[in-house]
């Protein structure tokens, strides 16, 4: 039982060598690991939080560029609503009126080439005068830029829509023409083409790192514009209106209604889901917003922003290695420090052992040969020129031990003669 004991301590025995090389890793390849690691993280935290800072102030600016875009919009088809020549003509319509309303809506459709058309629709939803000759006639009594003006007074942006004279994606804006008591008389609009909305938020894109992407969404989670048709525009109508969820079905009824996409039903949209952003933004009404997606090397981190014009939200989103790509660098060269580390450990403990731990066996070697009689006491000499401060002085040791040998034991031959 003993002895099996003992083979069981010998066979788990550390050797003399894996404790110099477990040394050396304490002492050199483990701090500058967790050195590592923990600068590594720090600094990988410092730039995430430096790129979420430059999202959020690249989101925040240009959503402030949006709505002052609509704002200004706006404020145009305000300005003519209160034109005298459009008042007179929605207050009397007669020839002589309706040609000079017709200059003044061409005038103002003029102001910037965004402007497709300018008109006048009359409180049965018709359009009665317009910059472009063709539009009258057009019902547009189901549209929502025609209903709130007309029962509510006020000016309205509408969400983009298709044109029911173009059969494009549009942007219109609306105001009531009053008369001097308050009565709402008539309601003026504007058709835009998205090519200015398009066009900044296009501007966004690779312009907080590689990577980086933005989209308008409208308060349905629509995507109204996106980053990706920079450069390929001929594609914008089928990279556009994409939802972030699914639509509701009594919203999807208003949109049908609305024909707010034309011969295309809400429901044949194409979902492109983002739930992240999604519960982000539901309890978002103004501000911005933090938000993340996608794992592992394809994480995303982005920030939405709420416009105040509308109740839109601009998402500006960048891979987030884009920003931590210094911190991914250090630690490949960590990494590789520390397995050059270990391959210099490995090979100096197994020199480091050899050299220390030889010449002690050649020592040894020799005072087993000496104790077992296989050398002549007389001719015995431990070798004290080879090997390390320590082995020369256990061999001088051993050189000493052999000289006190050698005299007890002539002096014994001494007193048997």
């Amino acid at each position: 039982m003993a002895a099996h004991r003992r083979v069981g301590q010998q066979q788990y025995r550390v050797r003399f060598w894996q404790k110099v090389l477990a040394a050396l890793l304490v002492v050199g390849v483990v701090p500058i690991a967790l050195v590592s690691v923990v600068s590594i993280q720090k600094t990988r935290t410092d730039l995430t939080d430096l790129g979420v800072t430059n999202i959020q102030q690249r989101s925040t600016s240009t959503a402030a560029a949006l709505d002052a875009y609509l704002q200004n919009r706006l404020d145009d088809i305000v300005l003519v609503s209160r034109l005298p020549d459009v008042v007179r003509y929605a207050t009397i319509a007669d020839p002589a009126t309706t040609n000079a309303a017709r200059e003044a809506l061409k005038a103002a459709a003029a102001r910037s080439a965004e402007y497709e058309s300018v008109a006048v629709v009359d409180m049965t939803g018709k359009i009665a005068a317009a910059s472009i000759v063709t539009d009258e006639g057009t019902d547009v009594k189901f549209r929502q830029y025609f209903v709130t003006p007309s029962t509510t007074g006020q000016s309205y942006i509408s969400d983009p829509s298709y044109s029911v004279i173009t059969n494009k994606p549009a942007l219109f804006f609306s105001a009531p023409v009053k008369a001097a008591d308050g009565a709402v008389l008539a309601v003026v609009r504007s058709r835009l083409n998205l090519t200015a909305i398009w066009g900044v938020v296009e501007a966004d894109a690779n312009s907080v790192g590689a990577g980086a992407h933005s989209f308008l969404l409208d308060d349905y989670g629509i995507r109204l514009a996106v980053s990706e048709t920079k450069d390929h525009r001929a594609q914008a109508e089928s990279l556009i209106y994409k939802p972030i969820a699914p639509i509701a079905p009594d919203v999807a009824t208003k949109l049908a209604a609305d024909k707010r996409f034309g011969t295309l039903t809400p429901d044949k949209l194409v979902i492109d889901p983002l739930p992240t952003l999604k519960s982000a933004l539901d309890p978002l009404k103004s501000g911005f917003t933090q938000f993340a997606y996608g794992a592992g090397a394809a994480e995303q981190r982005g920030v939405a922003t709420r416009l105040s014009a509308k109740p839109w939200a601009y998402v500006l989103a960048v891979p987030l290695a884009t920003y931590t790509k210094a911190a991914d660098d250090a630690t490949f060269n960590a990494a590789s420090v520390v397995l050059i580390g270990l391959l210099l450990s490995f090979i100096v403990g197994i020199l480091l052992t050899r050299s220390l731990v030889r010449p002690l066996r050649q020592l040894v070697g020799i005072a087993t040969s000496v104790s077992t009689g296989d050398v002549d006491l007389r001719a015995a000499r431990f070798e004290t020129r080879r090997g390390d401060d320590i082995t020369r002085e256990v061999a001088s040791a051993f050189d000493r031990l052999l000289n006190a040998l050698r005299f007890y034991a002539f002096a014994d031959e001494s007193a048997e003669e």
